[in-house]
């Protein structure tokens, strides 16, 4: 089908059910939403979408994560099949990035889930930056806890505020987490545990269970204490946990470029399981 005209507009809530029978019908869908279920995303403040129409049928959706540090996110592509879907995905990138320069973002990430989107991010100035790799410990040995190490409790909800600057320090843009990803991301975990020092939060975790194991989603120390053992005894303390609820195998993701994350887990006893991603970003 060859596109006349193409209408953009933002998404509103009822538009929801056609944005449901575009991602369940196209083969050109990429979805990278962390802590979100689509709907649920949709109808956050974390989303800003634009809609392509034509002829009034909905041929493709762009969604990227609310602005943060000048840096944002494609979460979200979804483009109707039998279209020309380079047309389409052009004409959502320049609308979008409109919105996005006002909001002063300088820079665009996307996470390569499939191989298919590779051709349409690269015509829209996307180039490969780094990979993430997941790294896997199923072993049940745990190495020695450190002296004088910061006392580790479980986290609270009085604790989000801390945590959220712990990440925001810890973490250089794009990799930070927003303040309701974060508080999302509580919601969520089966584990979130946080490590203090004369009463502030200098470290935290946030894990996730799934049917054979778990997953250590997130693991963040503030600058003016790495080095010192936090992230050593956030680890310890989350491997305890999981041991005593038969939980033995554990896989993380983290930057190539995150030496000291990656040192980190190795001292642990991960090791890399060979399913990276690559992350690619645009300046706009």
């Amino acid at each position: 089908m060859r596109l006349s005209a193409l209408t953009i507009t933002p998404y509103q809530r009822r538009h929801l059910q056609v944005i449901r029978d575009l991602i369940f019908h196209s083969n050109m869908v990429h979805i990278h939403l962390d802590w979100y279920e689509s709907d649920q995303w949709l109808e956050s403040d974390e989303a800003v979408v634009r809609l392509a129409w034509q002829s009034g049928r909905l041929v493709g959706i762009l969604g990227l994560s609310k602005p943060l540090n000048q840096t944002s996110w494609i979460r979200m592509v979804g483009l109707l099949n039998y279209t020309e879907p380079q047309a389409v995905i052009k004409s959502l990138w320049n609308h979008i990035t409109e919105d996005l320069r006002r909001e002063l973002v300088q820079s665009v990430g996307i996470l390569i889930i499939n191989d298919w989107i590779i051709p349409y991010v690269t015509s829209l100035g996307f180039k490969y930056d780094e990979t993430i790799i997941t790294m896997e410990r199923t072993n049940f040995e745990l190495p020695q806890p450190h002296r004088d190490g910061p006392i580790v409790r479980v986290g609270e909800l009085f604790d989000l505020g801390q945590i959220v600057a712990v990440d925001q320090a810890a973490f250089a843009p794009p990799w930070q987490m927003a303040n309701e990803d974060i508080r999302q991301a509580f919601r969520l975990a089966s584990s979130c545990t946080v490590a203090k020092q004369q009463d502030q939060v200098v470290g935290f975790q946030l894990s996730t269970l799934y049917f054979d194991g778990a997953h250590l989603a997130r693991l963040a120390v503030h600058p003016s204490v790495q080095g010192t053992g936090v992230g050593h005894a956030l680890m310890m303390d989350l491997l305890e946990r999981f041991q005593r609820r038969g939980v033995y195998m554990l896989t993380v993701n983290t930057q190539s470029s995150n030496h000291a994350s990656r040192n980190l887990y190795t001292r642990f006893g991960f090791a890399p399981t060979g399913f990276d991603l690559p992350y690619w970003s645009a300046h706009i």
